[in-house]
């Protein structure tokens, strides 16, 4: 498998957190990956929003990160580079920020906004300035299974670990890197062989 640049960094912190948490969502949360983007997730009855910084994204180009990092998990899923227990460990109400709780009914507050998860497509509305400063998506887990990934147990297989510690390089390029750094090495010394033995 080969990966672009965001899969290697959402790969990295699965394996730097994977045996310090106990579900992909603490990863998340850990790793700040969602939150350095400017997107959060929060989870509602039977429904997932995902709510994106409007300083940061445009309607049309918001969703393309979440469907990736879903479709990256699971294919590490089905080459079993993870392994997810279906059990659901949920304690965590917001992905993308540190501090969140329950408020009056129907919504949960983080640090600076108040989330309505009892709307058809969430608010997120600015706790100072009273804006929406969020672009917001609901989805069910049919349409995009974020419970399904997140919300369980899992372990790090070695296979992953070994892939990250030599920088995404299959086995085949690091033999064949060495292999290519003795050639030089034996270059080398012959070079060096021939000019002692032209100064002699």
């Amino acid at each position: 498998m080969t990966f672009n640049d965001n899969q290697k960094e959402i790969i990295r912190a699965i394996v730097k957190y994977g045996d310090k948490t106990k579900s992909l969502a603490e990863v998340i949360n850990k790793s700040r990956l969602l939150e350095k983007r400017g997107i959060v997730i929060a989870f509602g009855s039977n429904r997932n929003y995902v709510f994106f910084d409007k300083a940061k994204y445009d309607w049309d180009d918001k969703n393309i990160y979440i469907e990736e990092f879903i479709s990256l998990l699971k294919d590490l899923n089905s080459n079993r580079l993870i392994t997810l227990f279906p059990k659901d460990v949920r304690d965590i109400l917001v992905l993308g920020r540190d501090n969140s709780w329950w408020g009056r009914r129907g919504y949960i507050e983080v640090d600076d906004a108040i989330i309505d998860v009892e709307s058809h497509m969430g608010d997120w509305v600015d706790k100072i300035t009273r804006q929406q400063t969020y672009w917001s998506n609901c989805f069910s887990e049919q349409e995009l299974p974020i419970s399904r990934y997140l919300d369980c147990l899992f372990t790090v297989s070695q296979e992953l670990k070994d892939l990250v510690k030599h920088d995404f390089k299959t086995e085949d390029q690091i033999r064949f890197n060495k292999h290519q750094w003795f050639t030089w090495i034996s270059i080398g010394v012959t070079v060096l062989s021939i000019i002692i033995a032209i100064l002699k």
